[in-house]
């Protein structure tokens, strides 16, 4: 449990709070459990706080400073976090889900377990952070720096958890009639005819040139129309040099080329 002491300092301000700390740089706070559903920590000074189990749902912590804080298993959904110092934290199981996090340092952090799903990283800094379980399905990763990471997604595994291998390749999917981009006039779904692309290499991106494909799963999701018919595809073992896989997929990756092999299914 939290130290009604230090609940109480930070419900007087931000600018209470940060006086105290300067006062008092001993002090390690102890935040933890407490409830600060939408508080306004704007610059908050939380280096080395312990903020575990904390209720920091759409909480402004915009360039909060939280150098080494224990945010373990906090609960930081939708939280404002743009600019925020989280170098060193402690993330473990934290709930980040569809917080903002753009041009945050997040640099040698422990994201362990931590949910990012749909979380916006854009610009972040996240040099050898931990991401080891880290669910970062839809997080926007533009331009952040992942370089250094441990535990980001292997294409290897994720492919065969997802699809069926053959002697030659993986079978994988695409939607034959539905599409959020025009495919190049020269892709025909012919019997044994291969589709082609210049692939986007960047795994950062979660959308991207190349030949995107999916989970059947992904595809009926995303076109629920009773129009809906799916191809299946050969991905060529010889081809998985092109392979990319986003680090934070939600079921789609892309190629450079595939081989059409005929209709799956057919919605009526």
């Amino acid at each position: 449990m939290s130290n009604p002491g230090h609940v109480a300092k930070i419900e007087e301000g931000v600018d209470a709070w940060n006086q105290w700390r300067e006062e008092n740089p001993d002090i390690i706070p102890d935040l933890s459990e407490a409830n600060l559903f939408r508080a306004n920590l704007f610059q908050a000074t939380l280096l080395r706080a312990t903020l575990s189990g904390a209720d920091l749902r759409r909480a402004n912590l915009f360039r909060a400073n939280l150098f080494r804080a224990n945010l373990s298993e906090a609960n930081l959904f939708r939280a404002v976090l743009d600019g925020a110092n989280l170098n060193e934290a402690n993330l473990f199981e934290a709930d980040l889900a569809k917080a903002v996090l753009t041009e945050a340092d997040l640099n040698e952090a422990d994201l362990t377990e931590a949910n990012l799903r749909k979380a916006d990283l854009t610009e972040a800094t996240l040099r050898g952070a931990n991401l080891d379980g880290a669910n970062l399905s839809g997080a926007n990763l533009s331009e952040a720096n992942l370089s250094g990471c441990t535990g980001l997604l292997n294409p290897a595994e994720w492919m065969r958890e997802n699809f069926k291998q053959t002697e030659t390749g993986f079978i994988v999917y695409r939607a034959l009639n539905k599409s959020f981009h025009s495919a190049p006039s020269t892709w025909k779904y012919e019997s044994g005819a291969a589709i082609e692309e210049v692939v986007n290499s960047n795994r950062c991106n979660h959308c991207g040139c190349g030949v995107n494909f999916a989970t059947k799963r992904w595809i009926k999701c995303i076109w629920r129309e009773p129009d809906l018919r799916i191809g299946k595809f050969l991905l060529e073992y010889v081809d998985l040099a092109n392979l990319i896989v986003p680090y934070n997929t939600d079921g789609k990756a892309r190629c450079a080329r595939l081989i059409y092999l005929g209709e799956e299914i057919s919605y009526n």
